[in-house]
C-alpha cells in the first residue's frame, strides 16, 4: 500500500459494516459488524493493535506490527503485517456472510526467519472505545451446560476458558460484549482447536471510562509451541455477529443459518429414531430384559437400538475402569454373545448400535501394557492415547473400524468422560485435536451409512469445531425435562438445533397415586423422569410435556419402555411418528427463541421456541408452561410470510383443534397459547396455505 494515502476497506451491508481505516502508517479496525471500535488516538497506542504476540524473540507491542499489505474484495479483507525487524509475518483474513451478517476472522502466524521460535502468546485482539461495558458468558459444568449471565466489565479483567481438553467444561467458547448506554453489542464464537481462552480487559486512561480490550483464541497458560522456519501456526477461527437490540437470543437464527449453510449442507438429511439402553438399568445389561425393551422399542417406532456402556472389558465387571479394552465381557452382559443379540435386533427390523469411548484407557487394559509409548498421562487415573503417534493413531482407527464391522453397526455413540491433561508438546492440545478430527472424518468417510453420535459426559466437548465431525451430539447427561429446556435454550445461542440429540426418558410406577378428583381406577399410570443424570431422585411428569422437551432436534428414547402400560407406549408412538414426519425439516432448521434463556435453577415462567426452515414455508412452535406462571401467553412469531394464510394444528394437546390465521397477524399480534396446568406443553404446526 502507498503509505501516503488515507483509505477505508469495508465489507458487509451498510448497517453492519466491518471497516478498516488506514491513515499514513496506521492501520486499525474502525467498525466491527456495525459497532464502533477504538479510534486511533495517542492514548490508545500501547494497546490498540489487532493481535498480541510473545515469542522467544521477545514480546511485541502494537508499534512493532508494520503493515505489509491490505486488500479487499466484496466479502473479505486480507491484511498482513511484518512483526518487529524479523521476517515474522501475521496474516488476518476477515470474511462476511451477506445472508446472515456473521463475520469470520482467521489469523495465521508465519515464521519466515532462519531460526525456530517458541511461541508463548498468540491471540487476535479487538479494542472497543471508552464506555460502560458488560459481558455475557456461559458457565458450563456436568449437567449444567451453557448457563449464561451478564456481568459488568467494571475493572480489571474477565477471563474465560476451558478445562484441559474439554472445550466446553468450565465455560463455553462464546461470549457477548454490550455497550450499556447504547445497547449495541456483538457475539463472539471461538472455534477451538484444543484449549481456548477469552479475555476482556478494562483499560481506563486517566479519569475516562475504560476501553474494552478483547483477546481471544488459543489458550496460553501452558503455551510453548516451537514454530520452525518456513512453518505456520493457524489460530482458532473466530465468528462475530451483531446482537439485535443487544440481546443474544435474537442473534441465534442468523448463526444457525450460517452454520447449516457452511458445515452441514452434505450432512445426513434424516436421523433415525433411536432407543438407548443406558437409562433402563445403566451398565447392567441383561439380554432377556433387553429383548423385551427391543420389542417395545419396535412397537413405538424406533429404528435403531443402541447398547450403551457395560458390554466390554473381560477382565472385570467394571465398565468405568475397563475403558480401552473393547473385548466383550465374559462374566456378565452378553457373555461374549453380543453378535447374536445384534442379529436379533436386525431381525426385528432395527439397526444395532454400540457405545464406545475411544480416547480413554484404564491403566490395566492390555494395549496400555503392551505399548506404553502410545499413551500419555491424563488428569486422574486414566491414560490418553497419543494421536500424534502414527502407530497409536492407526491402532485406534482400526479398533473403531473393527467394532463397526464386527457388529455391523448402524450407530456408534462416541463418549468422552475425562480430561486430556497437560500437553507435553506445549501446543495446548492443538496437535491432538487436528489428529482427532482427522480420525473422525476418516471413519465417517469409510462408513457413511453409520451414525456417529458425539457425547462428552453430555456436552463437555460440544463446540462449533467439534460438532461438524459428528452426525449429532448429545445435549446433556441430565434428562430432567426442565433441565433439558434450560440447557437447550442456552445452547441454541451458539449451536444449531438440528444436530442436538435429546432423549425422552421415563418409567412407569403404576397406578399408585390417586389423581385429584379421580379414583385410582380412572387415573393413568404415573410416569417418572430422572431429576438429573440418575434415577435418584425421580419425579412424576406429564408424558406429553416430557416428550415435547425432547422432540425438537434429534429425538431419542431411553428408560423402561417395556414396563409401561400399552396406552403410554401408544402415546410415545404418536410422538415418534411426529418426529419422523418433521425430522428432515428440523434437521436443517433455525430456532427463534421467543423467550430469552434463563438459568437452570429458574423453574418458573414460560419457554417458547419456534423452528423455521429456509426450504419451507411451514413452521413449528414448541411452548412450555413451567411453575408459577399465568395460564396463557401470547408469542410474536418470526420468519413467516405476511402474505400467506397459516393453517394451525395442534400436536400437543392431541385434541384435533385447528384454526387459521394470516401471516401478518401472527407476525404482529402473535399466537396465544393457553395451558390450564403447570408443567404442560403445547406443540403447534403452522402450515402455509
Amino acid at each position: 500500500m502507498n503509505n501516503s494515502t488515507s483509505s477505508n476497506l469495508a465489507i458487509g451491508p451498510i448497517d453492519r459494516q466491518t471497516v478498516f481505516h488506514r491513515e499514513g502508517d496506521a492501520f486499525y479496525l474502525k467498525r466491527l459488524c456495525g459497532v464502533s471500535c477504538a479510534e486511533n488516538l495517542a492514548e490508545a497506542q500501547s494497546f490498540l493493535g489487532l493481535a498480541e504476540l510473545a515469542t522467544s524473540a521477545g514480546k511485541f507491542q502494537p508499534a512493532d506490527f508494520h503493515l505489509v499489505d491490505a486488500t479487499s474484495e466484496s466479502d473479505h479483507i486480507s491484511v498482513s503485517w511484518q512483526v518487529g525487524k524479523e521476517d515474522l509475518h501475521w496474516e488476518s483474513v476477515w470474511t462476511v456472510c451477506a445472508n446472515t451478517g456473521v463475520t469470520s476472522r482467521k489469523d495465521t502466524l508465519h515464521n519466515k526467519t532462519d531460526e525456530p521460535l517458541v511461541i508463548t502468546r498468540c491471540r487476535p485482539r479487538i479494542v472497543f472505545p471508552p464506555s460502560q461495558w458488560e459481558i455475557y458468558a456461559q458457565q458450563s459444568r456436568w449437567c449444567n451446560e451453557s448457563q449464561g449471565r451478564w456481568q459488568p466489565l467494571h475493572a480489571g479483567c474477565l477471563k474465560f476458558g476451558c478445562l484441559p481438553g474439554r472445550t466446553s467444561e468450565g465455560g463455553s467458547p462464546y461470549c457477548c460484549l454490550r455497550n450499556i448506554d447504547t445497547q449495541e453489542g456483538l457475539a463472539f464464537h471461538v472455534l477451538p482447536l484444543g484449549n481456548w481462552s477469552i479475555e476482556v480487559r478494562a483499560r481506563a486512561v486517566q479519569d475516562g471510562l475504560p476501553y474494552a480490550i478483547m483477546n481471544l483464541g488459543m489458550a496460553d497458560d501452558d503455551l510453548r509451541v516451537e514454530l520452525l522456519p518456513g512453518h505456520s501456526l493457524e489460530l482458532p477461527e473466530i465468528l462475530i455477529q451483531p446482537l439485535p437490540s443487544g440481546l443474544p437470543h435474537l442473534a441465534a437464527p442468523a448463526l444457525h443459518q450460517y452454520i447449516q449453510d457452511r458445515f452441514f449442507t452434505s450432512a445426513k438429511t434424516q436421523m433415525p429414531m433411536v432407543y438407548n439402553t443406558w437409562f433402563d438399568q445403566f451398565e447392567v445389561l441383561e439380554p432377556s430384559r433387553l429383548s423385551e425393551q427391543l420389542q417395545a422399542a419396535k412397537e413405538v417406532g424406533c429404528e435403531v437400538f443402541v447398547v450403551d456402556a457395560g458390554w466390554y472389558g473381560p477382565e472385570a465387571d467394571n465398565w468405568w475402569s475397563q475403558a480401552g479394552d473393547w473385548r466383550e465381557r465374559k462374566t456378565a452382559a452378553f457373555r461374549g454373545n453380543m453378535k447374536q443379540f445384534a442379529d436379533e435386533v436386525r431381525a426385528a427390523g432395527l439397526g444395532f448400535g454400540l457405545w464406545m469411548e475411544p480416547e480413554r484407557f484404564g491403566a490395566g487394559v492390555p494395549v496400555v501394557k503392551e505399548h506404553p509409548d502410545w499413551f500419555l498421562h491424563a488428569d486422574g487415573e486414566f491414560s490418553r492415547i497419543d494421536l500424534t503417534n502414527p502407530s497409536a493413531y492407526n491402532y485406534l482407527r482400526d479398533e473403531i473400524s473393527r467394532l463397526v464391522e464386527t457388529y455391523e453397526l448402524t450407530w456408534m455413540k462416541v463418549d468422552f468422560n475425562f480430561r486430556l491433561g497437560p500437553d507435553p508438546s506445549g501446543g495446548e492440545l492443538a496437535g491432538y485435536y487436528k489428529a482427532w478430527y482427522r480420525l473422525l472424518d476418516e471413519i465417517r468417510q469409510k462408513y457413511p451409512q453409520t451414525i456417529f453420535e458425539g457425547c462428552s459426559s453430555g456436552a463437555m466437548r460440544l463446540d462449533l469445531n467439534t460438532l461438524p465431525h459428528f452426525d449429532g451430539h448429545f445435549l446433556s447427561d441430565t434428562v430432567d425435562p426442565i433441565d433439558v429446556l434450560r440447557i437447550w435454550q442456552g445452547s441454541l445461542l451458539r449451536l444449531p438445533p438440528g444436530q442436538l440429540i435429546k432423549w425422552l426418558v421415563l418409567r412407569s410406577i403404576g397406578q399408585t397415586v390417586p389423581t385429584y378428583t379421580k379414583s385410582l381406577a380412572d387415573s393413568p399410570a404415573a410416569m417418572l423422569a430422572p431429576c438429573g443424570a440418575i434415577w435418584e431422585p425421580a419425579r412424576t411428569v406429564d408424558l406429553d410435556f416430557a416428550a415435547a422437551a425432547a422432540l425438537p432436534g434429534v429425538f431419542g428414547l431411553g428408560g423402561d419402555l417395556a414396563g409401561m402400560p400399552p396406552e403410554a407406549r401408544q402415546q410415545i408412538a404418536r410422538h415418534v411418528a411426529f418426529f419422523k414426519q418433521w425430522r428432515t425439516f428440523m434437521r436443517g432448521c433455525e430456532a427463534h427463541l421467543l423467550t430469552p434463556p434463563q438459568l437452570k435453577e429458574n423453574r418458573r415462567g414460560w419457554v417458547a421456541v419456534q423452528l423455521t426452515n429456509p426450504t419451507s414455508t411451514d413452521s413449528l412452535l414448541f411452548s412450555y408452561r413451567l411453575d408459577q406462571s399465568a395460564d396463557s401467553r401470547t408469542f410474536i412469531l418470526q420468519g413467516l410470510q405476511s402474505d400467506k394464510e397459516y393453517h394451525i394444528s395442534s400436536h400437543i394437546p392431541a385434541d384435533g383443534e385447528t384454526r387459521s390465521c394470516s401471516g401478518t397477524d401472527l407476525l404482529q399480534d402473535g399466537l396465544k397459547v393457553t395451558l390450564a396446568s403447570k408443567h404442560r406443553a403445547a406443540v403447534f404446526v403452522l402450515e402455509a396455505q
